[in-house]
């Protein structure tokens, strides 16, 4: 854990206090890989994030920590393709690995998970997200100077394509070669930047627009991850909330087509067949793999997508729509 002290002298290093100043500091939640904390002076307030070596949920999970200055790295980026689409980088200090940002003030800046847990449901904050999430693919697809500037290819195997899918073929034996093959392609595809944990919890609604947080992941790789990881969560969430189902479908449905339509680096076709098979992947991923989705936690519900993203992995469908209308039409069945 950082102390006070470090916290201080990593912000006086940077230029952001003086060492006269003596700065209010608080918790924030960080999730389960980060410590992040609100640090208030005179006048203005920081947010303070230091990635940990270990996840919360698992203490047996060693994570690189190098995953802060990839997110340092992401978000000056950011910001120069678009303006408010993340929090304002502000600092990194290399000896204590702290990232320091601007603090978005929960009143004016809502979590998105928060507000779609509440029954909020606006597709149009669907749309705004894929609008900016595809922004920033256009933007980098083919700009092979990006590859050394964002190598952290381990972080993101380590994280995403060995916890996720590598161990989901282990525990699901029918697909371990489908997700070999699915590591292999995402790992060697280096087509644009990717934020690699693009979720309603990590999407902040401002009165800008969707404000991008968490990419500790970001490295140069297959942007179809982007869209897949997103769209996967408005399917869970009709298992968690299905009051509110087709909310959520009409959400996955306006990212979908958004997201599509604006993408201009790959045939439209080859680029939903991509999304779709990591949309499926990442399904049964988070009820079979190392990071499960907390809110599914009852085994026959768990079994409910182990068996619909298996059956669609292995028939090859086609279509992210496709994939909503099954999945529609079977929590209608069940």
């Amino acid at each position: 854990m950082l102390s006070k002290t470090e916290i201080c002298h990593a912000l006086i290093r940077l230029n952001l206090m003086d060492a006269s100043e003596n700065p209010g500091l608080s918790e924030l939640n960080g999730g389960i890989s980060s410590e992040i904390y609100k640090v208030d002076l005179d006048g203005r307030s920081f947010c303070v994030k230091s990635a940990l070596p270990t996840l919360k949920s698992d203490p047996d999970w060693h994570v690189p920590v190098e995953r802060t200055a990839a997110e340092w790295e992401w978000l000056k980026f950011a910001q120069n393709v678009a303006k408010n689409i993340a929090p304002d980088p502000l600092g990194y200090d290399k000896q204590t690995n702290t990232l320091v940002m601007s603090y978005l003030e929960p009143e004016l800046y809502p979590n998105w998970r928060d507000l779609l847990s509440q029954g909020i449901i606006d597709p149009n904050m669907a749309e705004a997200a894929a609008e900016r999430l595809v922004m920033l693919h256009n933007a980098t697809a083919g700009d092979e100077k990006l590859i050394q500037r964002f190598s952290n290819d381990r972080i993101f195997y380590d994280i995403r394509l060995e916890a996720y899918f590598l161990e989901t073929g282990r525990n699901v034996e029918v697909l371990n070669d489908l997700m070999h093959e699915l590591v292999e392609s995402t790992a060697a595809s280096k087509v644009a930047l990717v934020h690699g944990d693009v979720s309603p919890k990590n999407i902040l609604i401002g009165p800008n627009g969707p404000v991008f947080l968490d990419a500790e992941c970001a490295c140069y790789g297959e942007p179809a991850f982007d869209a897949a990881f997103c769209l996967t969560h408005f399917l869970l969430k009709c298992l968690w909330k299905p009051n509110w189902k087709k909310g959520y479908l009409k959400c996955h449905e306006r990212f979908r087509k958004t997201y599509f339509s604006n993408a201009k680096w790959l045939d439209m076709t080859e680029l939903e067949r991509r999304v779709t098979q990591l949309h499926l992947g990442m399904l049964v991923a988070r009820v079979a793999g190392r990071s499960k989705v907390e809110y599914i936690s009852d085994k026959v519900t768990q079994e409910l997508v182990k068996t619909f993203a298996t059956r669609h992995l292995i028939s090859h469908v086609a279509t992210t729509g496709e994939v909503a209308t099954l999945w529609d039409e079977i929590l209608d069945a069940d």
